[in-house]
C-alpha cells in the first residue's frame, strides 16, 4: 500500500459529484464499502479497500470486546434510574442488534486508525459521515468533509421495516416508517379479528398457552396439536402479522386459537404509566450528556462514543413509549391471565425479553430450536462462537432442540443445564415427512445465504467473491441441457440481500424468489445447492432438502473450509466452482449416482432430527406432563 500526502474517504454516502473535484495523482482514495466500490469501478478509478486495512485477528479481536459490551447499562452511575418492575429499560434493545450496530462501527473506526496510522497523511477529504471518525483518531490533520446524501440507513436498527414481495420472477422491497407499519398492521388485525371472532376475552379464566411471534403458516402442526390441549391456545404477534391470509384465518378458526390484543390491558392515560413516561424521558435526556460513557465506550485508549451516541438516542428516545406500554401490558395480562406456558422461537427480540423478565415461577417459559446447524463435528468449535446460547444465554426454564446432536452439543458447549433441555424434533417440519411427488426436471435451486454481519468477518473483499461465484455458476449450469435454475434468497433482513438481488439483475432466464415458500421450491427441484459466505453459519434449507430426499450440495466461500475434512453425505461440502458443475451435471443426468446419494439420506438426518412427522405430539405430550 503506497503511502501518499492526501487521503480521500469514500462510502456509499458520499456525493461523488461533489469528490471529483478533489481528484489528482497524489491522492489515494479509499473505498469503505461495496457501493462505492461499484461506483469508482464503473468510472475506471483506482482505489483501496478500507477493509484491507484490517487483519482478521483483530476482527475476532473486536468482536470479542462487542460481547463484553451487552450489559454497559450495569456499568453507568445511573443504572437505577432506569428500573421498572426489576427490568432495566436499557436491557430491552435486542443484544443481537446492538451488537451489530456497535461491531460495525468498531470495524470501521479501528481499520481508519490503521489506515492513518499507516499513510501519515497531511490533508483527507472525507464523507461527512465519516469525518467523525477521523477526528476523534487524529486531530492534527486538515480534514475536508464531502457531502453525504442524508438518510440513506435503513434496516432493523432504523426506524423503518422492509416489505418483500415477488412480482411475477422478481422479488422488490420497500421500506415503511415502523410507526406507519404498526398503524396499519393494528387496523388490519382489528377489523380481520372482530369479523371472524379471534380475539381472546380479558376476562377468560381458561388456562393459557401462548405462543410468542410465530409464523401460523409454518407452525401449523404445532397449532394442530396443541389446541387438543385442554388449555387455550393464544397468540402474541407484536412483530409479525398474526394473520397473512385466508389459510391463517382458517388455521385459527379450525383449531380455535385466540388472539391476544396486548393494548387492551393498558389504558394509556393511566397516570403510573404517565408519571414513569415523564421519569424516563427526563432521565434518558440525562443520560447522553453523563461523561462516563466516553471512557465507557472506548478502545485502547480512543473514545467512540461520539459514533454511537445519536443512533442509541433515537432507538431508545423512539422506541420509549413502546417498552414502556408493553412492561405495563404484560405485567397486567400475565397477573390477570391463567397463562401456564409461554412458548417463544427466540429470546433475543423486545417483546421476548420484555415477557421473560416479567414472568414470575408460575409460568413455564420454553425456548424452541428454530435452525439447523449441528452436522458436522469439524465445525462445532466455529459455530459455537457464534451461537446465540453463548452469546446471550438461555432466559426460558425449558429448551426443546431438535435432536441428538444439538442435545450433545449445547450439553457439551453450553451452561444449561442437561434436565432443562429436551429433545422434540422440528414441529414446522412435521408436514415435510408426508408422501411427496417425484419430479425430474433437471431443476437446480440455489439458495442464497447472506453474507451475515454477526462475525465481523465479511468484507468487500467476501461480497466480490460471492458476486463473481453466484454469477459463474448460473452461467455454468445453464450450459447443462435442458436444466432450470430456481434462485432463493433469504427471508431474513440483511443488506446483503439487496447487493446480491442487484447482481441476479444481471442474469438472464433465472426466476428469483425471497418470501415464497422454501417447501415448495424444494419439493419441485431435482438438486439444492447452497452458497454459504462463512463456514459457521448454514441454512435450514439444507435440512429440508435431506427431509425432502434431494442431494444437497453446500458450496463455502469462507477460507474455513481448508481447515475441515468436507462432508461427501448427506451434505456435499465443497469449495471449487469445476466440482460443483462436475458433481450437479452428474446428479442430473446419472440416476444411479443421484439415487446412491439420497438413499445414503436417512442414515444421518435421524441424528439431525428426532420425533420425524411427530414433533407436534410430542411437545403436546411434554406440555401435557408439566404439573400445574
Amino acid at each position: 500500500m503506497t503511502s501518499k500526502n492526501s487521503l480521500i474517504i469514500l462510502d456509499k454516502s458520499s456525493q461523488f459529484d461533489d469528490f471529483e473535484k478533489f481528484l489528482s495523482s497524489n491522492r489515494q482514495i479509499i473505498a469503505v464499502d461495496f457501493e462505492t466500490h461499484q461506483k469508482l469501478e464503473e468510472k475506471k478509478i483506482l482505489h483501496e479497500f478500507l477493509d484491507n486495512y484490517l487483519k482478521k485477528n483483530q476482527r475476532e479481536a473486536l468482536y470479542d470486546y462487542v460481547l463484553t459490551k451487552y450489559n454497559w447499562y450495569e456499568d453507568i452511575s445511573m443504572k437505577k434510574d432506569f428500573e421498572i418492575n426489576n427490568i432495566n429499560m436499557l436491557s430491552l434493545m435486542s443484544p443481537l442488534e446492538f451488537h451489530e450496530f456497535l461491531l460495525s462501527i468498531l470495524l470501521k473506526f479501528t481499520a481508519i486508525q490503521n489506515l492513518l496510522k499507516e499513510n501519515n497523511p497531511n490533508e483527507i477529504f472525507v464523507s461527512e459521515s465519516l469525518s467523525q471518525y477521523v477526528s476523534l483518531i487524529k486531530t492534527d490533520i486538515t480534514l475536508n468533509a464531502i457531502k453525504s446524501v442524508s438518510n440513506i440507513e435503513k434496516g432493523f436498527s432504523t426506524d423503518k421495516i422492509e416489505i418483500r414481495f415477488n412480482i411475477f420472477s422478481k422479488p422488490l422491497t420497500f421500506y415503511l416508517s415502523k410507526k406507519t407499519y404498526s398503524f396499519l398492521k393494528k387496523k388490519f388485525e382489528n377489523l380481520i379479528c372482530n369479523v371472524n371472532n379471534l380475539w381472546f376475552k380479558q376476562k377468560s379464566a381458561k388456562e393459557v398457552i401462548l405462543l410468542v411471534e410465530f409464523n401460523i403458516a409454518q407452525y401449523h402442526e404445532l397449532i394442530k396439536s396443541l389446541s387438543k390441549s385442554k388449555k387455550q391456545l393464544v397468540l402474541l404477534n407484536r412483530r409479525r402479522p398474526a394473520i397473512l391470509g385466508k389459510n391463517t384465518i382458517q388455521i385459527l378458526k379450525s383449531n380455535n386459537v385466540k388472539i391476544l390484543n396486548s393494548e387492551k390491558f393498558l389504558n394509556k392515560q393511566n397516570t403510573e404509566f404517565l408519571s414513569e413516561k415523564k421519569r424516563f424521558v427526563q432521565n434518558l435526556n440525562r443520560l447522553w450528556e453523563i461523561e462516563e460513557l466516553f471512557s465507557l465506550f472506548s478502545i485502547n485508549d480512543k473514545t467512540y462514543w461520539p459514533l454511537i451516541k445519536n443512533r442509541l438516542k433515537n432507538i431508545f428516545e423512539y422506541r420509549l413509549d413502546d417498552y414502556l406500554q408493553f412492561i405495563f401490558q404484560s405485567k397486567k395480562f400475565l397477573s390477570e391471565l391463567n397463562i401456564k406456558q409461554i412458548i417463544c422461537l427466540s429470546e433475543s427480540g423486545e417483546t421476548e425479553n420484555i415477557l421473560l423478565q416479567n414472568i414470575d415461577n408460575n409460568i413455564e417459559s420454553i425456548l424452541l430450536q428454530h435452525s439447523f446447524l449441528r452436522y458436522h463435528n469439524d465445525v462445532n468449535n466455529l459455530q459455537w462462537r457464534y451461537e446465540d446460547q453463548k452469546m446471550i444465554h438461555l432466559k426460558s426454564k425449558k429448551f426443546f432442540v431438535w435432536g441428538k446432536n444439538d442435545l450433545e452439543y449445547f450439553s457439551e458447549k453450553s451452561l444449561i443445564k442437561k434436565e432443562n433441555m429436551l429433545i422434540t424434533g422440528s414441529p414446522r417440519h412435521d408436514d415435510f415427512f408426508e408422501p411427496q411427488k417425484y419430479f425430474n426436471k433437471k431443476t437446480i435451486l440455489i439458495t442464497l445465504s447472506p453474507i451475515s454481519e454477526r462475525s465481523g468477518l465479511g468484507d468487500v473483499n467476501l461480497v466480490i467473491k460471492y458476486n463473481k461465484i453466484l454469477t459463474d455458476i448460473v452461467n455454468k449450469i445453464k450450459k447443462i441441457n435442458n436444466s432450470k435454475i430456481i434462485i432463493k434468497l433469504h427471508p431474513g433482513e440483511n443488506p446483503h440481500n439487496i447487493i446480491l438481488l442487484k447482481c441476479l439483475n444481471e442474469i438472464q432466464d433465472i426466476t428469483v424468489h425471497q418470501t415464497k415458500n422454501s417447501k415448495d421450491l424444494v419439493m419441485n427441484c431435482d438438486l439444492l445447492i447452497n452458497i454459504s459466505p462463512e463456514l459457521y453459519d448454514s441454512s435450514t434449507i439444507m435440512l429440508e432438502g435431506l427431509i425432502l430426499k434431494k442431494p444437497v450440495i453446500q458450496f463455502i466461500l469462507d477460507n474455513e473450509f481448508l481447515n475441515i475434512q468436507p462432508l461427501s453425505s448427506p451434505i456435499i461440502q465443497m469449495n471449487e466452482l469445476n466440482d460443483l458443475v462436475e458433481v450437479t451435471q452428474k446428479i442430473l443426468e446419472n440416476e444411479k449416482f443421484k439415487e446412491t446419494i439420497i438413499k445414503k439420506i436417512p442414515l444421518q438426518t435421524a441424528n439431525y432430527l428426532s420425533y420425524q412427522n411427530s414433533s407436534s405430539h410430542k411437545i403436546l405430550e411434554l406440555i401435557e406432563k408439566t404439573p400445574n
